[in-house]
Order: C-alpha cells, then structure tokens, then sequence
C-alpha cells in the first residue's frame, strides 16, 4: 500500500508541475485538464493497490474515459495552443501520466518475481526492471521531447536542410523504440509466456503503436497527402492524421498499462502460490 501512495503522490507532483508551468493555458479552460488526470490517478490506484486486485475492466474504462475527456477538452478549448492536439497539451500530459504509471506498475511486477534481495541480473525476470526503466525514459522523452531535439540537432551537426525524409527522422526514431521494446520481450519470451493476458495486450497495444507513428510520418509535412489527394485537400487530411497519432498514441499506451496490470495480478497470484507451496512442504 505504501508504493501504491508514494506512486501516486510522484504522479501527483507531476501533474501539479505540469499544471503550473503551463497555467496560463490550462486556466483558459479552467483547469478542467485535472479531471482526465484525476481518472488516470484512479486507475493507477486501482492497478497498484495490494488490498482489492483491480479489475482488467475497470482500469482500462478509467483511461478509455481519460483519453475521450483529454480529446473533448482539446478540441473544446483550442485556444490552449496553437492548435488541437498540438505539443504540450491536454494530450502530452496524459501520456506522461499513462507512461509514469506503466513504469510504477512494471516495477511492482519485478519486485513480486526478483523476490527479496539483490537484484538478479542475469534472471529473466529483469525484463520487468528494464521495462520500468525504459517507459520511465519514455515519459521524460514524452515531455522534454527528446526525440525531437535529436532530430534538429542531427540537422544541425550534418549541416543539412530539412527534407520530406529527413524531417521524419522523430517519427522514425518513435518506430525504432517499439522495434526495441519487441526484440527485448523476444529476448525475455521464457518470462513473457508465463503473462498471457499481458502478451495480449501487448499485441495490441503495439499494433495501435505503429499505426501511429504511420499517421505522424505520414502528417508531419503536408508533401505526402498533398501527393494522395492534391493540395487542396492536403491540410485537413493533415489534420486528421494528426488527430489518428495522437489518439492512437494514448490508446496504445492504456493497452500497455492494461497489459501491465494483468501482470500484476497474476505475479501477485503467482508469489501467493509460492507461498502457499512452501507452507504445505513445512
């Protein structure tokens, strides 16, 4: 129950910080952004607590609901930024928060299966420990927009102009991300199999994943679609592709934690029988 808080009060603080440095948007909309967050504050709740296991359902409903509010509010109060959708937004902060969760509760499946003690590196059961830190970079890349920093400076460095290719250099990076997490849970399949639910979920989740980073490439320079279906019709199909990435992009995430949290329940379960096991033998 303590993790359960001191996770909670961290995605607190974050919110809080996010909320103060962009107030001055935030408070056009009165800061209504704090109800989608407060969902995702609740699901996290849900998957974390020990006393009550949570319900696959319920935690996903929480943050389908989030991620339509998130939208509305967008949409509703465009005056935000630039435009809906945009960096920095309702939407950003939900990811964050989406991510920050993944990586409290992927941290709590491998301290039910390392067991106490040190940790075992050369277990398969680390796979949850990488995992934890690697959505943890996720959510600061998510925020200080990592990515996107590495793509101007490689413009920058190479002393390059900015091309239909080499413009979609953040986008592909997002790809090489998803590449990289599905060549670790190959690595790590002997743990992964024990999680079927998990797995599912998973699938899932990065199947939504690369259809985003589809709708980003394909919507970040209007070249592609004023190609497909003529200048005139280029920027709203930009805009709808847009609008595909980023909501595909917080779908796969709650799939993701979803995911996760069946993976919870069933270490939980597993650490239980374990236990049982031992009782019995004495």
């Amino acid at each position: 129950m303590v993790y359960a808080r001191v996770c909670l009060i961290l995605l607190g603080a974050v919110i809080a910080g996010t909320s103060i440095q962009n107030a001055e948007f935030f408070a056009r909309g009165y800061f209504s952004h704090l109800l989608p967050m407060l969902l995702v504050c609740i699901a996290a709740f849900a998957a974390l607590r020990p006393q009550q296991p949570a319900r696959l359902a319920q935690v996903f409903g929480y943050l389908a609901a989030a991620i339509v509010l998130s939208a509305g509010l967008e949409l509703a109060f465009g005056m935000y930024k630039r435009m809906p959708f945009d960096e920095n937004g309702v939407i950003t902060l939900l990811s964050v928060c989406q991510l920050l969760v993944i990586a409290f509760i992927s941290l709590a499946v491998w301290k039910e299966r390392n067991g106490p003690g040190p940790v075992r590196w050369k277990a398969k059961t680390l796979i949850w420990l990488i995992m934890a830190v690697g959505f943890l970079f996720l959510a600061v890349d998510e925020k200080t927009l990592i990515h996107e920093g590495l793509d101007r400076s490689f413009h920058k460095v190479m002393d390059l102009q900015e091309t239909g290719w080499t413009s979609r250099l953040d986008d592909f990076l997002v790809g090489l991300y998803g590449i990289i997490g599905l060549a670790t849970l190959w690595f790590y399949s002997k743990e992964m199999l024990r999680f079927r639910r998990c797995i599912l979920f998973l699938a899932a989740g990065f199947a939504v994943l690369f259809l985003s980073v589809i709708a980003d490439a394909s919507s970040s320079r209007p070249d592609f679609f004023t190609w497909l279906a003529g200048a005139q019709n280029a920027p709203l199909l930009q805009e709808v592709g847009e609008i595909i990435e980023e909501g595909c992009k917080v779908l796969a995430e709650a799939l993701f934690l979803t995911g996760f949290a069946s993976a919870l329940l069933d270490a939980r379960a597993m650490a239980k029988a374990l236990v049982r096991d031992g009782e019995r033998a004495v």
